[in-house]
């Protein structure tokens, strides 16, 4: 038989994942498939887990929200050889997900395992580490790893934006040095997102719709600090939507990108804590790794 490992989290999004584990693990014992099934207890489980035993499979599947496939993705990025590495949404926002027209449904998605094909997608590296689709920031970005997880669980999307309103009373701001592919933009920023998806913490990011998770490229925007009352009051609204034309609000496409701050900065790695660095190079990977997604998709 061939052998698969499902590693999950039984507490991401809702718990949906946790319910439907005897139908998902049914589907894949039916399609042939010999399973190890692993829940993680804590953060770096999964990458663990991956890192050490993945090699002996014939296929992972991760399920989760974007955290689980962020340590899946610095396991593969490890220079080991790993099998097909598939993915299974099951956390509060999904932006990989949809990025990648992956099934929001667990058995919708678990289907999509067996008859899906790999797609070869970009990869940020973040200094000695690795990304799928956004390292970030600044204003709301600390929400994704300090909002408890019973709130996401119930509230969804509206608990980080609840956790984010916390910081409008003291927006703090980073002086900065950002050369975007040989540009340098200097300044006082709120926020930074680097990112090759369209989608972040469930809202678009970019207004054009050519975005692509294969095309080399980032998309990044910075916002720089509003300096009075009418300004914060206009890019509040230009926040609540898709990003719109403002001297506040920098858009660029990127390959590199390389950010050097006066103070150190807490950055967020696929919605988790990616570390505080006064220095960092970002860079896109072309197609570095491959991801099952369904049929037609790829």
């Amino acid at each position: 038989m061939k052998k698969m490992l499902l590693v999950f989290n039984p507490k991401a999004g809702r718990r949906e994942f946790t319910r439907k584990l005897y139908q998902t693990v049914n589907l894949f014992t039916r399609a042939g498939y010999e399973l190890v099934v692993y829940p993680t207890g804590k953060n770096g489980d999964a990458f663990s887990l991956i890192s050490e035993r993945g090699p002996d499979f014939d296929i992972i599947v991760c399920s989760g929200g974007d955290g689980i496939v962020n340590e899946a993705v610095n396991a593969y990025m490890s220079g080991k050889t790993f099998p097909p590495l598939a993915y299974i949404p099951s956390g509060t926002t999904n932006d990989l997900a949809v990025a990648l027209g992956l099934p929001l449904n667990i058995m919708g998605a678990a289907k999509a395992v067996l008859d899906g094909s790999p797609r070869m997608f970009d990869i940020g590296k973040f200094g000695d580490k690795y990304f799928s689709y956004v390292a970030a920031f600044g204003l709301f970005t600390e929400a994704t790893y300090t909002t408890d997880q019973n709130a996401k669980n119930m509230f969804g999307r509206i608990a980080y934006l609840l956790e984010g309103i916390k910081q409008l009373a003291n927006i703090r701001k980073f002086e900065c040095s950002i050369a975007i592919d040989g540009e340098t933009i200097a300044g006082n920023f709120i926020l930074g997102i680097i990112t090759n998806s369209s989608s972040v913490g469930g809202f678009r990011v970019q207004s054009d719709g050519n975005s692509s998770m294969d095309d080399g490229l980032f998309e990044t925007i910075f916002i720089r600090s509003p300096d009075n009352s009418a300004k914060q009051s206009e890019l509040m609204t230009a926040l609540s939507g898709p990003p719109t034309s403002s001297e506040m609000i920098i858009q660029r496409s990127a390959k590199r990108v390389v950010v050097t701050s006066v103070q150190p900065i807490n950055w967020t790695l696929d919605g988790e804590y990616g570390g505080q660095h006064t220095d960092i190079v970002i860079e896109n990977l072309p197609r570095a790794m491959g991801i099952i997604v369904p049929a037609g998709k790829s």
